[in-house]
């Protein structure tokens, strides 16, 4: 686990390091508030430890600021034994805990486990999983009773496994958790410790405790073996079998990949016994001393396509021998004797090799398993009703619904399945925080599960709440199972229209259909094109999020692709992979000189490809975010919603709708900075953001134009819908009601004192009140009305 030590004083900085490391934290210190500040912006801690007294900036106000700018980390404060003052306002600012100095180190200690349990999920003192134990305050770990003699970097990594149960950790989230910026390793170096935890677990018989994610990371894999947990597993079985619903059976991705390029490989049977083909004849007529030019051309492009698909078979010889023969055809002149005998051999190798292949799959038995054609949707609420009556909605569209009437239940349930949705009833179905609690954990799964929870209260704060924790939605109790579904299936639509585009450009059908299987089950939806001369109105017409190109391709190359993208101001910023089946520094020169970001060398593995693609979305969204939303509200900033305003009043223009643009100015924020702090300021710009996001979540527009000035815009009617007097009513209730919940906010300076908010509102339509985003501007300026 990593934590922040802020601590200007270097003796008790020096005591506090050598407690905490001797915990088996990696800990990094900072010496005034201002920097660990900006360690706090760069990195993500488990912890922070933080005195009050501070250069530069104090801890309290350090505490505040994070707590502003929307760190969750916890914060323990270290403060004198008679400021009494400070450790309230260090609670108030929204510190986690605090500790009086002089302090008890081992009383340090245990407040520090305290907080890492607590976390976004509650978890026990002592960490069990079956068998499995890890005691942190005393740095022990067993199985079945068995002391295990873990290093430090093994304790850790264990630890956080076992503190996150169901999150994937990439190796670079391991490092991120367990080393210091002074220390960092390779990611080979994970490797390496992952492999000695996983032999010293097998070693006392927690075998494959320590679970791959295909293309991801790594996960703890729990065995269920102890009494208690088959308890529990008969409890799950019990509740299933009550509800009249089959457990999920389906497929592992790595299952479904296998099967899937199992598929592939019957299908791409005749093609690849084509390119064979032209290879046996090229060593015919090599034997025979007639082999022509064009044959012997044409030999070598065959020979290049089986290299590059051959290892994506699980057939990395195949691919050795594909590469050899492309070679020796490529050299320059006429082959020597010795070179066409090793040719000849080197084809006949490869011609039993695919034979080979062929019969295998050929002797196998089938064991396909049916492809889900439906989502997989779960409802965890005790009530059977309701569970039967979505079943029946369900049915009639090819879907099904599976229940599970307790929380407990739910949770064994999860960790073998992963649903496309989960409707959770947060009231009836236990504690409330363990309601919470589960939800935080189905927003790490990979990809994460939407949410739509069910209460029986409706307060503005639990509404707050439940998004907080991931709620995608919110429907109150009693609740019927249409509106359920309705709101399940928007969720659903929604959700869906988040996957990533990737279009994929390469003249090898085979290397098209293989990417599907491998990139699908990660969000992805694929676009293959093995024409290259339809590019661009395949660019313009899939707008994908990444773009993955073959160098080598006819008429056009993946690099001349690359070129016209890049001049093109629309596409300049479009992530571009390339597949190569070349390892020359010539070849990779060329990919970057064109413009591309990154390169992935035939045959692909789909583990590689997946996380390249991963990183570079990673990076394009972050760049993305930083340029289209401010960073303050997390609201489009004026550059992009000004876009995406325009692009609305068009549409309202082409299909003879209406628009609505509301405008929402705080008067007196300026008055607030400059008596409260710009702290108080944030704190009204960020819940007014978080009130504006859940009033409006309808496909509005929302966006944040500096000065305190907030923008939504919504789509209205046609006018053969509704009269338009109609439609600015419907608005202007919208307006009204949040209106209402913002003269209501009561904000807290750090000074104690209490104020409000006052704003000025106006309400113009499109196309009455103006015919572009600048007139509807100046008409809602000028007739600026005061709340």
């Amino acid at each position: 686990m990593r934590i922040l030590l802020i601590e200007d004083d270097e003796v008790l900085a020096s005591v506090l390091l050598q407690s905490l490391t001797q915990q088996h934290y990696a800990v990094e210190i900072a010496e005034d508030g201002q920097i660990g500040w900006e360690y706090a912006q760069a990195t993500n801690y488990d912890l922070i430890l933080t005195d009050v007294v501070l250069p530069k900036l104090d801890g309290i106000t350090l505490c505040q600021r994070l707590r502003s700018s929307g760190c969750s980390t916890p914060i323990l404060l270290i403060t004198a034994k008679d400021e009494t003052s400070d450790r309230i306002r260090g609670l108030d600012a929204g510190a986690d805990d605090y500790l009086i100095k002089p302090l008890n180190l081992r009383e340090l200690q245990a407040r520090v486990r305290a907080l890492l349990r607590r976390g976004d999920t509650p978890r026990p003192p002592v960490l069990e999983v079956g068998a499995l134990r890890l005691d942190p305050s005393i740095c022990e770990v067993t199985y079945d009773n068995q002391v295990l003699d873990l290093t430090p970097k093994e304790y850790s990594l264990l630890e956080i496994l076992l503190r996150n149960p169901l999150r994937v950790f990439s190796r670079g989230d391991i490092i991120e958790h367990l080393w210091t910026f002074d220390d960092p390793p390779q990611e080979e170096t994970v490797k390496s410790h992952i492999k000695g935890l996983r032999h010293k677990l097998k070693v006392v018989g927690a075998v494959d405790w320590i679970e791959n994610v295909y293309g991801l990371g790594y996960r703890l894999k729990s065995q269920k073996t102890t009494s208690s947990e088959n308890i529990k597993k008969e409890i799950t079985q019990k509740n299933l079998v009550e509800n009249s619903f089959t457990p999920d059976t389906s497929p592992s991705v790595e299952q479904q990949f296998k099967q899937a390029m199992n598929g592939l490989w019957s299908q791409y049977q005749g093609l690849m016994t084509q390119r064979m083909e032209v290879l046996q004849q090229a060593a015919a007529e090599l034997s025979s001393g007639t082999l022509t030019i064009k044959l012997r051309n044409s030999a070598e492009r065959e020979a290049h396509k089986l290299a590059g698909v051959l290892g994506m078979f699980e057939q990395e010889t195949g691919t050795q021998i594909a590469r050899k023969i492309e070679q020796i055809l490529a050299k320059d002149g006429e082959l020597l004797a010795a070179q066409k005998r090793r040719l000849i051999s080197l084809i006949q190798e490869l011609g039993e090799l695919l034979n080979l292949m062929a019969q295998k799959l050929v002797d196998q038995t089938a064991t396909s398993i049916e492809e889900e054609i439906s989502s997989k949707l779960l409802l965890i609420d005790p009530d059977l009703q309701l569970g039967s009556q979505l079943q029946q909605v369900a049915y009639s569209m090819g879907m099904r619904w599976q229940q599970i009437t307790t929380l407990e239940g739910a949770k064994n349930f999860l960790q073998t399945t992963s649903p496309d949705l989960v409707v959770l009833n947060v009231d009836e179905i236990g504690q409330r925080e363990e309601s919470l609690a589960l939800m935080l954990d189905l927003a790490t799964y990979t990809p994460p599960i939407p949410v739509l929870a069910l209460a029986v209260t409706d307060r503005l704060v639990d509404r707050v709440t439940l998004a907080q924790s991931g709620a995608r939605g919110f429907l109150l109790k009693p609740v019927a199972a249409s509106q359920v579904w309705e709101t399940a299936s928007q969720i659903l639509q929604f959700t869906r229209s988040l996957k990533v585009n990737v279009l994929v450009v390469d003249d090898d059908p085979l290397i098209l259909a293989a990417l599907g299987p491998m990139l699908e089950p990660w969000g992805m939806r694929i676009t293959g094109l093995d024409d290259p001369r339809r590019f661009w109105e395949v660019l313009q017409s899939t707008a994908p999020d990444l773009l993955i190109l073959d160098v080598e391709m006819p008429q056009i190359s993946g690099i001349e692709l690359c070129q016209a993208v890049r001049t093109d101001p629309q596409w300049q910023e479009l992530p571009i992979v390339f597949l190569t089946a070349h390892r020359e520094m010539e070849t990779v020169q060329q990919v970057f000189a064109a413009g591309g970001d990154d390169y992935v060398v035939k045959p692909v593995v789909g583990a590689e490809l997946l996380a390249r693609i991963t990183h570079r979305l990673e990076r394009s969204r972050l760049l993305q975010s930083l340029s289209t939303k401010d960073p303050l509200t997390g609201l489009a900033n004026q550059f992009q919603s000004s876009r995406d305003l325009q692009r609305l009043i068009a549409q309202a223009e082409k299909n003879q709708r209406s628009l609505c643009l509301m405008i929402l100015n705080i008067s007196d924020l300026r008055q607030i900075n400059i008596q409260y702090g710009h702290e108080a300021g944030n704190q009204v710009l960020q819940r007014w953001s978080r009130l504006f996001q859940s009033a409006f979540c309808s496909g509005e527009i929302l966006g944040y134009w500096g000065n305190g000035e907030f923008v939504v815009g919504v789509s209205g009617f046609t006018e053969t819908e509704v009269s338009v007097n109609t439609e600015q009513l419907v608005v202007k209730h919208r307006l009204n009601e949040i209106l209402i919940k913002l003269r209501q906010q009561v904000f807290t300076a750090s000074n104690g004192d209490r104020f409000q908010v006052t704003c000025n509102f106006a309400v113009v339509e499109y196309p009455n009140d103006g015919l572009n985003l600048q007139s509807l501007y100046q008409v809602a300026n000028s007739m600026f009305k005061q709340s």
